[in-house]
């Protein structure tokens, strides 16, 4: 059922596994970049079995005999699968022990952040394994180049939505995996993944490269402009809760309401709403 939820895509030089929707708790979409019986997949996905025997049969037909998993970063809908798969995995140094032991993944989500604000009980892991399984795998550092066939990849520390979260510049071929930086649907970011502050020095590291493709984790193919267009919605919500400062809001369900009305405590919206009060506090606004 999962296989039935993803398109296959060939594009010239790789293939992507593209899932139907670009919404959690859909997989991350899945880049494979054959090369003479070798390839590199990037962000296999979540852990369901259908997963990794999708991305298997893709190999088979590509007539791959010995692949390597590279991670944008280590959530469960980007690196699930590759705890049903061989493969050595690859990842940026920050997230290596997130990896080998999800459970740590509390601290850059912020858990006992969120558990103090809604006075909830709540554990990620059993909320991971119910919807986008996540296995522990013992990942590698990522090299600062990966050299593989005709490709030369520069993995570029774009933190924000996650500590170690990279993007993947293949400079020749012009073309960028953004991770969850760039895509159809804006990721989530907190405090304890770099926030809003690493979030915008993040977009400014891609402004600059020269790319003809992006392909991101979710959605469509698209282009270094949406570099432009994501930090427009980061300095709107900035606008937002300022201007709800300047007209007397003050508490964190107030500031909160004013930048997402009634889903303002969701998990994600409670960690976006953090990191631009933790922002503001730097700045001596707030």
């Amino acid at each position: 059922m999962v296989a039935m939820m993803v398109d296959v895509i060939r594009y010239e030089g790789l293939v992507m596994l593209k899932s139907k929707t670009p919404k959690w708790p859909a997989s991350s979409n899945t880049y494979i970049l054959p090369s003479d019986g070798e390839a590199l997949i990037v962000d296999p996905g979540c852990g369901h079995e259908e997963r990794a025997k999708l991305i298997e049969s893709v190999l088979k037909k590509e007539g791959v005999k010995r692949s390597t998993v590279v991670l944008t970063h280590a959530h469960p809908d980007h690196m699930g699968a590759a705890g049903l798969m061989e493969e050595n995995v690859l990842v940026h140094e920050i997230e290596v022990e997130y990896a080998r032991n999800p459970r740590l993944l509390s601290d850059p989500f912020n858990v006992d952040l969120v558990r103090k604000i809604l006075n909830i009980d709540f554990d990620l892991m059993e909320y991971f394994m119910g919807l986008c399984p996540i296995y522990p795998v013992d990942a590698s550092q990522l090299p600062e180049k990966i050299k593989f066939g005709d490709y030369v990849i520069k993995p570029i520390l774009t933190p924000g939505h996650s500590p170690g979260h990279v993007a993947l510049y293949i400079k020749r071929e012009k073309l960028l995996f953004s991770g969850d930086l760039l895509g159809e649907i804006m990721a989530w970011y907190s405090p304890g993944g770099g926030g809003v502050e690493c979030y915008m020095e993040s977009l400014s590291k891609l402004e600059g490269l020269n790319v003809d493709k992006v392909f991101p984790s979710h959605g469509d193919v698209t282009s270094i402009e949406r570099v432009e267009e994501e930090r427009r919605v980061l300095e709107e919500r900035k606008r937002k809760i300022l201007n709800a400062i300047e007209v007397g809001v003050k508490s964190r369900e107030e500031l909160g309401r004013a930048l997402f009305g009634e889903k303002w405590s969701s998990f994600t919206n409670l960690l976006i709403l953090e990191s631009h009060l933790v922002k503001l506090r730097k700045d001596g606004k707030l």
